[in-house]
């Protein structure tokens, strides 16, 4: 009875062992980054060219999510998986590292040109992988700013990068969408939505608060 319950333990030390080697050996990143794990209906690997273009911008758009609290507001986007130049199904993510949103400020400004903004993150995706994680714009820090054409960076939670250039000398409070770009940093590929597509995709011009 004492050699079962000493193989027994021996068993269960082993087991415990193996499991936490796996555990601290895996990449998390690596979990759940299966592109076949996406419903079917934001799978373009089937498209390729102009429909894939196409496709690959509506999604961007439709996904639109915008999240507000106190401190400020998270803009997300819709993901899809898409077949990449040597054949391999990719989630866009993968393929692009980085999300730029663009905004013009409506009704205002200055020598003629119009103050704008530019948001730019990584690009991540949600545990479901039907949306990239929304960039979030701390509103209510940069109002505590006085207003100025610059560069702010936020390195709370998800890191962000905020342009500002041709500022008056009051905060815009309405912001107008005129694109949305995934790209990679080396390489001036990527996928781009103007305004224009914007508005057809949405039925509407999309319009950020301060």
């Amino acid at each position: 009875m004492q050699k079962f319950a000493g193989i027994f333990g021996l068993f269960i030390i082993c087991f415990a062992m193996g499991y936490s080697f796996l555990r601290y050996t895996t990449d998390p990143s690596q979990i759940n980054r299966d592109p076949a794990a996406v419903r079917t209906n934001f799978d373009f690997s089937h498209l390729t060219g102009e429909k894939l273009q196409e496709a690959a911008k509506q999604r961007l758009v439709t996904g639109f999510e915008i999240r507000k609290n106190t401190e400020g507001t998270g803009i997300g986007l819709g993901h899809f998986v898409f077949m990449d130049a040597h054949g391999d199904k990719k989630l866009a993510c993968q393929e692009f590292g980085k999300v730029t949103l663009t905004f013009e400020a409506e009704g205002m400004s200055v020598a003629g040109d119009k103050p704008s903004m530019e948001l730019e993150g990584r690009c991540e995706f949600s545990p479901d992988m039907t949306k990239i994680n929304p960039l979030y714009l701390p509103v209510a820090k940069i109002l505590n700013e006085k207003p100025g054409d610059g560069e702010f960076q936020f390195n709370e939670g998800h890191a962000i990068t905020v342009r500002f250039t041709n500022l008056p000398e009051e905060w815009p409070k309405s912001w107008l969408l005129k694109s949305v770009r995934l790209s990679n940093d080396n390489s001036n590929e990527g996928i781009v939505v103007q305004s224009d597509e914007v508005a057809r995709y949405l039925g509407h011009p999309l319009v950020l608060t301060f």
